[in-house]
């Protein structure tokens, strides 16, 4: 498992359609692989990619449900709505490949203007026959990681992983990031 030591637990539900909301679920088609920010977005590029395991933690979840979303570098889920986040610009849902993998390219988040809250990416992770997740993804180097969420984000049941930022080929950044649903 390459978990990387945090197991993440979020809200659990039986099936994909019982996700957060159904506009969150992907497609059957959808790819394992896409663009959360356009080329051109302002803001340092990343890389994302990991694999969805079952509860065993060793399992890949072929065709698992991938909903990401996020701020633009300034902090705004949508040009004139900091706190738009129920139709956020910058997001994808994606499906896992045969094994379990996915990946998207984006931008490091911004922080909510005028808040201290750390940068992070949501994601709600959801397979028929799994229990779904619900989670934020944070940056071990971000200045609004307090000690507070460091210590929520090493406890089992946390919605809350911290990642390492890699250097990646041509300055862009690479983020590593497994899922491991829990049980139905």
């Amino acid at each position: 498992m390459r978990c990387f030591g945090l197991v993440l637990v979020a809200l659990s539900a039986s099936s994909p359609a019982l996700a957060r909301e159904p506009s969150r679920v992907a497609p059957g088609d959808a790819p394992s692989s896409a663009a959360v920010a356009p080329a051109g977005e302002p803001g340092q590029r990343l890389s994302v990619q990991g694999t969805v395991y079952a509860a065993d933690g060793r399992t890949p979840v072929a065709r698992a449900s991938v909903y990401v979303y996020q701020t633009d570098a300034r902090g705004y889920y949508r040009p004139d709505d900091a706190m738009g986040n129920r139709d956020p610009r910058l997001k994808a849902l994606l499906r896992t490949d045969a094994a379990g993998r996915y990946s998207f390219t984006t931008i490091r988040p911004g922080s909510y203007p005028g808040r201290r809250v750390p940068q992070h990416i949501h994601y709600e992770v959801a397979a028929d026959g799994h229990g779904s997740r619900i989670f934020e993804v944070m940056f071990e180097d971000d200045p609004f990681v307090t000690d507070d969420v460091r210590h929520r984000a090493s406890r089992p049941g946390s919605a809350v992983a911290l990642r390492r930022v890699e250097p990646g080929e041509g300055g862009v950044g690479r983020v590593l990031h497994d899922v491991v649903l829990g049980a139905p």
